[in-house]
């Protein structure tokens, strides 16, 4: 039978038992996907996403109650948290201060499509800044693949299905089943794959970022294959940890580049 590409637009598109036994891929581009890759590569030991401000305090007290010395991260509305450690740039999680740390995360969309897609056999969070990483693990996949956007309050995004076309550009086989939103991000893609940057930025979310004074976290997120790394969802709890790592073949079309 052949493979399945799905492309979910949105998470509430996609009932959570829909995603079992396949791979999920779920991505947030501005921010909390970017965030999460910037996270895990400056050493932080794993990134627990949780849906509000209060489940956040909760587990960040647990886990310090058992020594360890965790930070806590996100926003609502696109501002930092009152109380919170850090907020949801990508500069913000450097080496010095994420260096062996857990960082317990919430935001508005992207831990919320975490958690919606943990029911799948294998929970992958890509960005642009992975790409080729994350294709790396699903060319390897004969199970359907789901690539869930996060969205933004509801709303499709522009930065979403862009990347979402972008997976569907490699992965796409003449064989492979194709859903109609998969063929629409893949379009999306044909015209904006040139110009990810100024994507972002002709983004309602790009927008409301510039606005916000986050304008540098859309450099930081249009940035192409930066790391190699694939952050995975473990289980039981559900955290994202460092599921693979390395050199990659550069799958980023080379007329895009």
């Amino acid at each position: 039978m052949p493979q399945a590409l799905y492309v979910h637009l949105l998470p509430n598109l996609v009932a959570p038992e829909q995603l079992r036994g396949g791979v999920a891929v779920v991505i947030d581009v501005l921010r909390a996907s970017t965030t999460i890759i910037h996270a895990l590569a400056a050493s932080c030991t794993a990134v627990w996403p949780v849906a509000t401000i209060e489940e956040a305090q909760a587990l960040a007290n647990q886990l310090s109650s058992q020594g360890q010395t965790p930070l806590l991260g996100g926003e609502r509305g696109g501002r930092p948290i009152n109380g919170f450690h850090l907020g949801n740039s990508p500069s913000d999680f450097t080496c010095d201060v994420c260096h062996q740390r857990a960082l317990v995360l919430t935001t508005t969309n992207g831990t919320r499509a975490l958690l919606h897609a943990s029911q799948a056999s294998r929970v992958l969070m890509a960005g642009f800044v992975n790409f080729s990483g994350v294709c790396e693990q699903l060319l390897k996949e004969t199970r359907p693949i789901h690539l869930l956007c996060a969205g933004t309050d509801g709303e499709i995004t522009l930065e979403d299905t862009l990347l979402a076309g972008a997976f569907v550009d490699v992965l796409q086989q003449p064989d492979m089943l194709l859903c109609d939103s998969a063929r629409l991000a893949w379009d999306c893609f044909e015209h904006h794959g040139m110009i990810v940057h100024e994507a972002l930025r002709l983004s309602k979310g790009g927008r409301n970022l510039i606005e916000l004074g986050y304008e540098d976290d859309l450099a930081l997120a249009a940035q192409v294959d930066r790391f190699m790394i694939v952050p995975e969802m473990r289980h039981d709890p559900p955290r994202l940890e460092v599921g693979c790592m390395g050199l990659a073949r550069n799958h980023w079309p080379h007329a895009m580049v």
